[in-house]
């Protein structure tokens, strides 16, 4: 059997299945499993960080805002949702809460998104408009996005919005696929957390393709 074929053959496979059991749904989520947090060694505590960051509510493709998972078809226009494969919330929400973790332990800051924040702190607003959340089952997880950095309460630091595009390989499986996109939001992230910090993006990171900043 081609390499071409195969994909869509378990793909069928996979849709037969969901049909003849519905009950048997399976959820998959964007949030990594949470690391092991040492116990604290002393009274003093963290130091309190300089801002903090605001990760707005994520815009999204109307084909992919739902809660099956949508497989696209490379050699076509066709798109698949599958009842059997769902997000375990709403997948905005999902890539929301991903990029917010992300970001705050890579900048060690709160995201104050989702509660009052005291008159005169700097916080930088993250905003992400997605252009394609693409899933290739056995090939690759594509994710390309428009983001927007707006800084409050920050005299000198300029807003920026970017477009970059990240693919990462996967392999068979839904698993696989899932952890793709939990990867290249990973990504997303790094490269907003240096752009936070530095002022530029790193465009060579691996899988990504930056189209721009303005």
């Amino acid at each position: 059997m081609s390499s071409f074929v195969r994909p869509f053959v378990v793909l069928a496979t996979m849709l037969l299945g969901a049909c003849a059991s519905v009950s048997d749904s399976h959820y998959y989520s964007l949030m990594p499993a949470a690391p092991q947090v040492a116990a604290a060694s002393d009274a003093s505590g963290p130091a309190s960080p300089a801002y903090a960051i605001s990760v707005q509510t994520v815009q999204l493709p109307a084909q992919v805002d739902k809660q099956q998972i949508v497989i696209t078809d490379a050699a076509s226009t066709q798109v698949t949702p599958l009842n059997g494969f769902l997000w375990a919330s709403p997948l905005a929400d999902e890539i929301r809460r991903a990029l917010s973790d992300d970001l705050s332990r890579r900048l060690g800051v709160l995201d104050v998104s989702q509660v009052a924040v005291a008159d005169g702190l700097p916080v930088w607003t993250v905003s992400l408009l997605v252009q394609r959340f693409q899933s290739f089952y056995d090939d690759r997880a594509l994710l390309d996005v428009v983001w927007q950095l707006v800084p409050s309460n920050m005299p000198g630091k300029p807003a920026a919005i970017c477009r970059a595009a990240f693919q990462v390989p996967v392999e068979q499986g839904m698993s696989a696929l899932v952890a793709g996109h939990q990867l290249a939001l990973h990504r997303l992230s790094e490269a907003i957390a240096g752009q936070i910090r530095s002022g530029t993006v790193n465009g060579r990171l691996a899988g990504m393709t930056l189209q721009g900043c303005t």
